[in-house]
């Protein structure tokens, strides 16, 4: 899936308006506002909040965002950072917005460059809190992962006693060596991956796991089974493309079951845009499990759950 970098696509006017009563449009309900913006020449009213509530539009997310990813690299300028990719729904109700420095970036195993980003999510009909992950991504293939989140992501509701100096709450501890910490262990789960040999029959299964993907097709009614399989098939088609792809790229070993996996994150025909975020976590939740899970465990047994998928 081609990357978007437009930011105009997400940059549309949006407002905190009053709310009045039915009956009596001189009567302002004072505790509440509506968030309204304007998608497509379209007027569409996203959420109902209350007056506490602090509008961020996804510029200002942008702006905050480019802030915070200088605080992790203090020696780059504003011109060094890049949009990276812009995801959404339909309705434009909330956004994925990555930006990156190409000018850092980290070698695993001499061929492998990684360049790391930063995830923006902001939302206007109070689906998401607004927030800063830290990812990293293959700079060859573009697929990105968000890695050990906990570490450095950074939340903040839309509410003024919150959002209040947003960046001089990460500026107490030095955050370029948390990112080079991060790195670090990055690299180390990367490589252990890349010593586990996986033969191709396992690849589409350990994908399935990955993301906890199940295809019922043996319960339901006809409808609901002939959609599970229509929903197996295209699914399967789809890792066993990215399969043959990555095998041949960097042989059959778990780090291309990876990039598998990652490159399977970015299809947005079979990943939802509100569940993107979420396939990307799992696949650097799955990365550091797996590398460091018990040698003495068999594929078969890891797989059990998931052999109707072996090719």
């Amino acid at each position: 899936m081609a990357r978007n970098t437009n930011l105009n696509d997400i940059d549309f006017p949006v407002s905190l308006e009053p709310i009045y009563l039915e009956s009596n449009f001189k009567s302002e309900i004072g505790k509440y506002k509506a968030v309204k913006g304007n998608v497509n020449g379209e007027d569409k009213i996203f959420a109902i909040v209350s007056k506490d509530y602090s509008l961020i539009s996804n510029s200002d997310a942008v702006d905050l965002g480019k802030n915070i990813f200088k605080e992790f690299f203090p020696a780059i300028g504003e011109s060094k950072l890049e949009v990276f990719n812009v995801t959404y729904p339909g309705t434009k109700s909330f956004c994925n917005i990555d930006i990156i420095n190409e000018c850092y970036t980290f070698n695993i195993w001499d061929t492998e460059v990684f360049i790391p980003f930063m995830r923006i999510t902001n939302s206007y009909n109070r689906t998401k809190t607004l927030k800063f992950e830290i990812g990293f991504s293959r700079k060859v293939c573009d697929n990105g992962v968000i890695f050990e989140k906990e570490a450095v992501e950074l939340n903040y509701t839309h509410y003024k006693k919150s959002f209040k100096n947003i960046t001089e709450n990460i500026k107490s501890s030095n955050q370029f060596e948390k990112l080079k910490k991060l790195e670090e262990e990055f690299t180390t789960f990367m490589k252990n991956l890349k010593s586990m040999d996986i033969k191709e029959k396992y690849y589409t299964p350990l994908t399935a796991k990955i993301f906890g993907l199940k295809f019922n097709t043996d319960s339901g009614s006809k409808k609901e089974k002939e959609y599970a399989f229509k929903k197996l098939t295209y699914f399967k088609n789809i890792s066993n493309n990215l399969t043959k792809k990555y095998i041949s790229e960097l042989g059959e070993n778990a780090y291309s079951v990876f990039n598998v996996a990652t490159a399977f994150a970015n299809n947005r025909e079979f990943v939802k845009s509100y569940r993107y975020n979420d396939y990307q976590v799992k696949a650097g939740e799955w990365l550091k499990a797996f590398s460091k899970r018990d040698a003495d465990e068999s594929l078969e047994n890891y797989l059990k759950d998931y052999k109707y998928l072996m090719n």
